[in-house]
């Protein structure tokens, strides 16, 4: 069935991938959700993960996994930190933008499947996905969000 067409009409709670028994909350990739508010990174590692803290870190979760498996001929080593970046920066945007966070998933959900809509154009009209950026920079901006500069062009990036 249609990711888009489930997260319209699908009960939220039947959003769950079959490996969140053992993963239910995303982590790989350089990318953490959690629905721990508290959670603070134990490591420079950790630290340096896209942390996207929600409410709706379990449906998130689902979505990722599906686009995982939906994206897995075109995801591989080269590309794996650019496209999930993407995907938690779709997602760490729509909740800056609506705070306080809305009881419904859907919202986020969504502006997370346009992001995967536009990945899917990239593979249309180039074929592939594009080169993780080979040199970046992470930082804290002054109000805390993270960012990441490509250091070869200075311009923010994932």
């Amino acid at each position: 069935m249609q990711l888009g067409i489930r997260i319209a009409f699908d009960p939220l709670d039947r959003l769950v991938y079959r490996e969140q028994d053992r993963i239910p909350e995303w982590r790989g990739a350089d990318v953490r959700v959690t629905s721990d508010f508290d959670y603070e990174p134990k490591d420079f590692m950790e630290g340096h993960d896209l942390l996207v803290r929600t409410q709706h870190a379990k449906g998130l979760t689902w979505l990722i996994f599906e686009l995982r498996d939906t994206f897995s001929g075109w995801i591989d080593a080269g590309n794996k930190y650019g496209f999930y970046g993407a995907l938690a920066q779709a997602a760490l945007s729509h909740l800056a933008a609506n705070q306080p966070e809305s009881d419904d998933a859907r919202p986020l959900l969504n502006a997370v499947l346009v992001e995967a809509f536009r990945c899917l154009q990239m593979l249309r009209e180039d074929g592939n996905l594009p080169p993780d950026v080979p040199i970046v920079c992470h930082q804290r901006d002054a109000e805390g969000r993270q960012q990441r500069i490509n250091l070869e062009d200075g311009k923010c990036c994932l």
